[in-house]
């Protein structure tokens, strides 16, 4: 016997109107008029709106007074870096000035220091400055109202250095014009080599040679080797090992034995395990009346 399936279930069983969704239960009519808002909706939105319009007002403000502060920058820059307005009067040069061409300086000093006492460039006339021979630095400064001040550390020059050069007693090799001072000992050395530390090496020569004529040169080949001249003109190669002991050594002898030999030595050698060759000068004329009598 066939049976008729069961009617489908309503969604909604005995479910009244005051059960259902407030959107189902209270559609919204076409046509209906949205409420005016209250009074205190209204001053949040006013408050709302100035609040932004002062945001932007503040904004532009700042904007206005950075550009207007730039502006009256520039334009006070102008004003003050105007040569016409604050004019250098004087360049005033002082300092280690003993070696140093003055009238040399102050031509090249001139077209650095143009311009006023504001506008001038201070580095510049430094760089300047100690591109002149004998100029170490140079301590620029200036002097309210019209000056600047020009201050020289000049160069101690301890040794010669190689061809044309000179050192300082702070280790730099600098160049001259005109002749070297002839007072100072002549030091060179191979590529590379630190002329610092030849001059230290030369300071200890003299130690070791003490009481011999004083050390005027002092040379380093490229192996190494040494070369040792005094100022009576006698020559010593000390070679590259044990130069203090070789040294020290003949200085011994050489006190003892050699010091009033005539004629006087012109070269040693001192590259022996045993001992060392000497060399004498020729007799001059003098000499030879002496010895044949």
């Amino acid at each position: 016997m066939f049976r008729a399936p069961p009617p489908p279930r309503p969604l909604y069983q005995s479910i009244g109107a005051a059960s259902l969704p407030r959107h189902a239960a209270r559609p919204q009519r076409r046509g209906a008029r949205l409420r005016p808002p209250t009074l205190r909706e209204q001053a949040a939105a006013w408050l709302a709106t100035a609040r932004q319009i002062g945001r932007w007002a503040w904004r532009l403000g700042l904007a206005a007074l950075l550009l207007a502060a730039a502006v009256g920058g520039a334009r006070g820059l102008a004003w003050v870096t105007d040569p016409a307005r604050f004019p250098l009067t004087t360049v005033e040069i002082t300092g280690d000035l003993d070696h140093v061409d003055r009238k040399a300086l102050e031509q090249r000093l001139l077209p650095a220091a143009a311009g006023g006492f504001f506008s001038v460039d201070v580095a510049a006339v430094a760089e300047a400055a100690r591109r002149q021979p004998w100029v170490k630095r140079a301590l620029v400064r200036r002097v309210w109202p019209d000056k600047l001040v020009v201050e020289i550390v000049g160069h101690r020059a301890i040794a010669r250095w190689g061809d044309g050069g000179l050192l300082s007693d702070s280790g730099e090799v600098f160049a001259v014009a005109g002749p070297l001072p002839d007072a100072l000992p002549l030091l060179s050395g191979p590529g590379g080599a630190r002329p610092q530390r030849v001059f230290a090496d030369y300071q200890r020569f003299c130690r070791l040679l003490e009481g011999l004529p004083p050390v005027r040169e002092v040379r380093q080949e490229a192996r190494g080797a040494w070369h040792i001249g005094l100022a009576n003109g006698m020559t010593i190669t000390a070679g590259r090992k044990d130069v203090a002991g070789r040294l020290k050594r003949f200085a011994a002898v050489y006190r003892s034995r050699l010091a009033g030999v005539a004629p006087p030595l012109e070269s040693v050698d001192l590259r022996y395990s045993d001992g060392f060759a000497v060399r004498f000068k020729p007799p001059s004329e003098p000499d030879r009346k002496v010895m044949d009598l």
